[in-house]
């Protein structure tokens, strides 16, 4: 942690039972830079910090076998939709960098919780495995709790991140000074229309 290696201080403190730190293992770096961005998106900076603690452990140079990169480990694709939606001219390495791939990814989060009934749940599905597939596993009749729509997910992976997430999410929002009970941040599912 003081040598600035989160992903390895947040390996060893969730590999350990004698350590219980929430700096350690829940970091803030570039809290100015996500606090601002999420705000401009309109989304909760916890929520930010959740996602991008899962997708990159705070790894600016994290890249993907996929292709995804940066912090928020954005796609190329998306961030060239992104930069069109900001009345940006895309280019692979400013999309890449710290500032700016965080000013991605907010405005990404916030983007697919607009097109996703604003419920955060749908939408970290959607971060993970495309919008379409958060709609995909909706309800098809009355709202459900979050918690089984997160257990309907049909892909594993997409099933655990979402819960990582809003796992981090809860910590984060206490960190914060916003502290929100894991039930709340949840909330309900709708049935998909």
């Amino acid at each position: 942690y003081d040598m600035g290696w989160l992903d390895r201080a947040i390996y060893a403190v969730d590999n350990t039972d004698r350590v219980d730190s929430l700096a350690l293992s829940h970091p803030m770096p570039h809290q100015d830079s996500v606090v601002r961005y999420s705000q401009a998106a309109g989304i909760d900076p916890a929520w930010a910090y959740g996602i991008m603690r899962q997708e990159s452990r705070f790894v600016s140079s994290a890249r993907s076998n996929v292709g995804a990169s940066g912090l928020m480990q954005v796609m190329p694709d998306t961030a060239k939709y992104i930069a069109r939606n900001l009345g940006e001219t895309y280019s692979a390495s400013r999309a890449n960098s710290g500032d700016t791939n965080i000013r991605y990814g907010t405005w990404y989060m916030g983007d697919i919780l607009s097109k996703l009934n604003y419920q955060p749940v749908l939408a970290t599905a959607g971060y993970n495995a495309g919008p379409n597939n958060a709609k995909r596993w909706q309800p098809t009749y009355g709202a459900i709790a979050a918690d089984q729509y997160v257990e309907s997910i049909a892909f594993p992976e997409t099933r655990n991140y979402v819960k990582h997430v809003m796992e981090n999410a809860t910590i984060y929002s206490s960190l914060l000074g916003r502290s929100q009970p894991i039930s709340q941040r949840m909330g309900t599912v709708p049935a998909a229309f």
